[in-house]
């Protein structure tokens, strides 16, 4: 009969906090990526603040309407559907808003 060496309970501990050093590595970087796409937005929304002919102003908004919509599908991945708190929060406006889901040619 062979020998074989005994599996004792700190073996089985390690194998599972290795499962959650990935998942807790995982967590840091999606809320990094949440973080950097949060400053992007409030960015793009503070350059809305600046004076601004009509065709820049429109360029304006629709860049912090794209902002603002990856902000969106970024929590939506993360089971956060519900937007209400950050469009308060951010004080994303109306103009802003009504642009979502608008494409700009890139030309």
């Amino acid at each position: 009969m062979a020998a074989r060496a005994p599996q004792n309970a700190f073996d089985r501990f390690q194998a599972a906090r290795s499962g959650s050093s990935l998942e807790s590595e995982i967590a840091q970087e999606t809320a990094a990526a949440l973080g950097r796409s949060g400053r992007a937005l409030r960015k793009a929304l503070e350059a809305l603040n600046t004076p601004a002919s009509g065709d820049e102003r429109e360029t304006l908004l629709l860049n912090a309407a794209e902002k603002a919509q990856g902000y969106f599908i970024q929590r939506e991945m993360m089971g956060i559907r519900d937007h209400r708190e950050i469009i308060r929060e951010y004080a994303i406006p109306k103009a802003v808003l009504v642009r979502i889901g608008i494409y700009r040619s890139r030309s």
